[in-house]
């Protein structure tokens, strides 16, 4: 586990350097940091260290319910407490095949670890009316509450009785991690929603949108630099990106690994077998694809993988480019992002870097 061991002596080096000069009140972020793992670190101790520790008995933690806010208790990730207990240890390797639900409906509840707390279906009190009888009464998530007992089945988000046997006060609805207890539709400060729609790219080669009638999506972030906006009768073709089996992001890893190169050496461009007769270019060419934002250098593969599209009457064809090369490394080459459109989804600004309008032609 290089990463694991690279990222234990940087910070003990960090340690070190500021345990000598530790004047600066913000150096307390670090001297200040528990990260005692000894000479070596292990995964295993981090798996504990993630789970968290009652630190007044130096036990670890059983449940995310039991952290306090006075630095009495740890945890990593409050997900993941639970994951590793003294009874149990690593809860993540177990491997027993037997589905213990008593309706058997195929959880498999001791067959690794789900966060939290092993639950494997979450907000599932939303399973049960308000007398805690199952929505569905053969494939039950969980079933038959009583006071002693509990819920079998799931473990239950919340082991509280059902709504009409709770006592006034303690009434909780199953989606615990919102504060009115129900589901949503609609997100608090979403740009769009709650209905998908559907709308063609920033670029496209249609003049409408065939599914309603807007054509863009409206609330859409559209960046400003360096981020002209291609017409398809200079750009015609729709382009898109992805990954090959060889290489890696941005392939700063992969192209400086001697067989890999080998099996993928340069940057390439996909296109269907007529788009390359319309343009005169076989396998193996040396082409140029162009888009309103730059141009890039590749070698063509012709294929029937992009056979042309027939949409709204029009003949459209595509083109498929990777994204893995740059100006450095053992293999070089242009990178296919230099093409795509800074445009975003409304919501969360996702990139819309798989559709674009572009223009082949033989270098």
């Amino acid at each position: 586990m290089p990463d694991l061991e690279i990222m234990h002596l940087v910070m003990q080096k960090l340690k070190e350097l500021y345990l000598a000069d530790s004047s600066a009140p913000q150096c307390e972020a670090i001297t200040e940091l528990d990260w005692n793992y000894g000479a070596h670190i292990t995964a295993d101790a981090v798996a504990r260290e993630i789970n968290g520790y009652d630190l007044t008995t130096g036990k670890l933690m059983e449940s995310f319910g039991a952290l306090k806010d006075d630095g009495t208790t740890s945890s990593g990730n409050w997900l993941y407490c639970n994951m590793y207990t003294e009874a149990e240890g690593n809860k993540a390797r177990k491997t027993n095949p037997v589905v213990s639900h008593p309706k058997q409906i195929g959880l498999y509840s001791d067959w690794t670890w789900c966060w939290p707390l092993n639950r494997r279906i979450i907000y599932n009190r939303a399973s049960v009316d308000l007398d805690g009888a199952p929505w569905d009464s053969e494939h039950p998530v969980i079933l038959n509450y009583n006071p002693t007992t509990k819920w079998q089945g799931d473990v239950p988000d919340g082991g509280w009785p059902p709504i009409n046997q709770a006592d006034k006060g303690a009434k909780y609805l199953p989606f615990i991690m919102k504060p009115e207890g129900v589901a949503r539709l609609w997100g608090y400060g979403l740009a769009e929603g709650p209905v998908p729609e559907v709308y063609e790219p920033w670029e496209s080669p249609l003049d409408r949108n065939l599914m309603s009638g807007t054509k863009n999506n409206p609330c859409a972030f559209i960046g400003t630099y360096r981020n002209e906006r291609g017409s398809p009768d200079r750009y015609p073709y729709v382009g898109t990106t992805y990954r090959c089996s060889e290489h890696w992001q941005t392939g700063i890893m992969t192209r400086n690994l001697p067989w890999l190169v080998e099996l993928m050496p340069n940057m390439y461009v996909e296109m269907g077998e007529e788009l390359a007769a319309e343009k005169g270019i076989r396998g193996g060419d040396e082409v140029i694809v162009a888009a309103a934002r730059g141009e890039v250098k590749a070698v063509a593969v012709v294929t029937r993988r992009f056979p042309p599209l027939r949409v709204d009457g029009k003949i459209i064809h595509h083109i498929g480019v990777i994204w893995h090369f740059g100006y450095s490394g053992m293999a070089k080459g242009d990178s296919g992002n230099i093409l795509t459109p800074h445009v975003g989804d409304a919501n969360t600004t996702i990139p819309e870097y798989k559709t674009f309008l572009c223009n082949v032609r033989r270098a």
